[in-house]
């Protein structure tokens, strides 16, 4: 793990640490925040796609898709705009994918550092089976109450955000075990 990797993962732990306690103590404006920017990012990208479309040299494209891209973001925006509850439904979905990828990625380290006959494995190991299971409970999302989902969403990033840490930290003492294995299969 290089250390600007390290540092990024040590950074984005910490924001969903962050996140989490907001999610956790102040649920409903903290997602109607969120939904906010992400409306406004998306009306920003929607935006400017569509004019790169109308700015584009290479006159009509039937395979350029920059308009059609560019209403929708801007009608998602907008929807997150006048509607930020609905991020409430999506937050759990995207949370819980995120989550899946990122310990399916640890459960490969655990098993680089298997083949390298390092100890800390099982850690890596045990750390990336809970936090795919996290994501998979993200993903079914049996919860009732709209609240409740973000404060057990909340909940649920700051557990993987700290076990992410110390996951990077183990990862980071085995760095050269891992970058070796790496070399090898090039």
């Amino acid at each position: 793990m290089r250390k600007k990797n390290f540092s990024l993962s040590l950074i984005i732990s910490f924001i969903f640490v962050v996140l989490g306690l907001f999610l956790f103590i102040r649920p409903d404006s903290t997602i109607t925040t969120i939904s906010y920017i992400i409306g406004a990012l998306l009306l920003i990208i929607g935006t400017l796609s569509a004019v790169r479309y109308f700015k584009s040299d290479y006159g009509i494209n039937a395979f350029d898709f920059d308009l059609v891209y560019g209403v929708l973001l801007i009608i998602g925006g907008i929807y997150l705009i006048i509607k930020p509850t609905m991020l409430v439904s999506i937050f759990p979905v995207i949370l819980g994918i995120w989550i899946i990828i990122n310990s399916v990625t640890k459960f490969q380290y655990a098993l680089i550092l298997k083949k390298f006959d390092k100890s800390d494995w099982k850690y890596t190991l045990l750390i990336s089976f809970l936090t795919f299971t996290w994501g998979i409970i993200l993903l079914i999302n049996p919860f009732q109450s709209v609240l409740l989902i973000t404060q057990v969403i909340g909940i649920f990033i700051i557990i993987y955000a700290v076990l992410d840490i110390i996951d990077s930290f183990i990862l980071k003492r085995n760095e050269e075990d891992l970058n070796k294995m790496y070399i090898l299969k090039k």
